[in-house]
């Protein structure tokens, strides 16, 4: 009697766990980490592996993104997929270290196909010579789910107060 019942439970548990694990939601969260880590370069990686991370950009990216932030004129405007992997092969070549850690999630929300993920998160850019970027920066990610998932179609960043 009581082994029917600890299986039921058991069973129900999974299934809980399956949908909050498949939730639009949580999907959305694990695809802004990947994407975070995905730009995350270590100091003292050889760049052959850096740029391996492109190929996880390729997933992530819908065809065109629009990026807006303050610091970096060249990187304001519309960009074709295509363009941001060369832009991170050359970053991956240039930079001494980047890192973007999130420090939490201050919303999620999803509209149908469409979906606004608010964080804030801490950002370092180093190159050679500057840092472009370094501190906490809020961010905006906005999502659509295409046929093959939910891909980054804008990214909003601003220095956090």
């Amino acid at each position: 009697m009581k082994r029917p019942a600890i299986l039921l439970l058991a069973a129900a548990i999974l299934v809980a766990s399956g949908v909050w694990w498949f939730s639009p939601e949580q999907v959305l969260k694990r695809k802004t980490k990947s994407l975070l880590s995905t730009l995350t370069m270590e100091s003292g990686v050889g760049a052959v592996s850096r740029q391996a991370g492109a190929y996880s950009l390729n997933a992530i990216l819908a065809e065109e993104v629009e990026l807006e932030n303050p610091t970096i004129s060249e990187a304001n405007g519309t960009f074709q997929r295509n363009e941001l992997e060369s832009a991170y092969s050359w970053l991956s070549n240039q930079a001494k270290q980047t890192r973007f850690e999130l420090l939490y999630f201050r919303s999620v929300k999803i509209e149908d196909k469409e979906a606004t993920v608010e964080l804030t998160l801490q950002g370092l850019v180093e190159l050679p010579n500057y840092r472009p970027a370094d501190g906490s920066y809020d961010a905006v990610f906005e999502w659509r789910q295409e046929e093959d998932g939910w891909r980054l179609h804008r990214a909003a960043w601003k220095e956090a107060p």
